[in-house]
């Protein structure tokens, strides 16, 4: 009989009626972390089709029983539902996923693991685009100005040697990986953000605060795995806008002094700690996208409209929850 394994990173992974995705999500974990030391807490959000009847099958299997847990909540929202699995977690660092997000490699959790063994200063990792917050004394009125990128810009890092660095960014988009010491510290996400938007970002600048860093890496175009809102997600409501607008301008009435203050400072980076197959892994990819021959396709400093507000959310958000 297979027993729990004790977890150097647990994964968080709010649900809501989304049971065929949900599936390729965890079967991406088997098949790619096979005996990784992580542990799984599906939040089931007060699903109405099978998810339940599913988690609760797949928990009794040889390899649930030793890397699955799952809780059911009510209709709480991906915020709450993330705190609820960072409350339940049992290893020092802890990653907020989504339900149609898709483990792709098996270096990914070593190379987090070792990463935040290796630099004590880490406190919080994105592992798609991280943020940098600008001064800018134009009044925010719609959503469109919050994301004004002479006031926000999304980042992977400076070219070339943003594939083989963590680079130091203000705030993050999921998914992220956050050392439990900090939330220990600073308290979990602040459920003033309710439903989700500016939460993490707000949690980074938290931690700064603390002196930990945070940093991100562009593990999405590396193809450690894939993200299944970046491809879907459609039009956004607006209802959707308004709920990021008023959480937007609630982190920046917290927190423009210090956007201020601490927007000129150097950001410092951290080489990746890799191993031959990441690494392998890595040049190939690099090479595949004409890195040695050319810039970049996509600029390395982009519009943050399409990361900051819109984090490819399907089956929590644009659904209409």
């Amino acid at each position: 009989m297979s027993v729990p394994v004790t977890p150097l990173l647990t994964i968080v992974i709010p649900t809501f009626n989304n049971r065929p995705v949900l599936a390729q999500c965890l079967a991406s974990w088997q098949t790619h972390a096979t005996g990784a030391p992580i542990e799984i807490i599906v939040v089931e959000d007060g699903c109405q089709d099978d998810t339940a009847r599913y988690l609760s099958t797949l928990a009794d299997t040889t390899w649930g029983r030793a890397h699955l847990r799952w809780l059911h909540q009510s209709d709480l929202h991906e915020l709450r539902c993330t705190n609820a699995g960072l409350r339940e977690a049992r290893a020092p660092i802890v990653m907020a996923w989504q339900d149609d997000m898709f483990l792709r490699v098996p270096w990914l959790v070593t190379e987090i693991v070792r990463a935040f063994d290796r630099y004590p200063d880490l406190g919080l990792l994105c592992l798609s685009r991280g943020l940098n917050c600008l001064p800018f004394d134009e009044p925010i009125r719609t959503w469109e100005d919050l994301h004004d990128t002479r006031r926000l810009q999304s980042t992977i890092g400076p070219r070339f040697f943003n594939w083989f660095r963590l680079q130091e960014v203000d705030g993050v988009i999921r998914p992220w990986v956050v050392r439990w010491a900090c939330i220990d510290a600073v308290g979990p996400l602040d459920e003033a953000f309710v439903p989700t938007e500016y939460d993490e970002t707000d949690l980074a600048f938290r931690l700064r605060e603390r002196g930990w860093r945070t940093a991100t890496h562009g593990y999405e175009r590396l193809g450690a795995y894939h993200h299944l809102g970046s491809t879907t997600l459609g039009t956004l409501s607006e209802a959707y806008k308004a709920r990021v607008l008023r959480n937007g301008r609630l982190f920046h009435e917290r927190w423009d002094r210090t956007i201020r203050e601490g927007s000129a400072r150097v950001r410092t980076y951290w080489w990746r700690p890799l191993t031959a197959e990441s690494l392998t892994w890595t040049i190939g990819r690099a090479v595949k996208a004409g890195v040695a021959r050319r810039p970049d396709r996509a600029p390395q400093d982009a519009p943050a409209a399409s990361d900051a507000g819109i984090e490819g959310r399907p089956s929590m958000l644009v659904s209409g929850r």
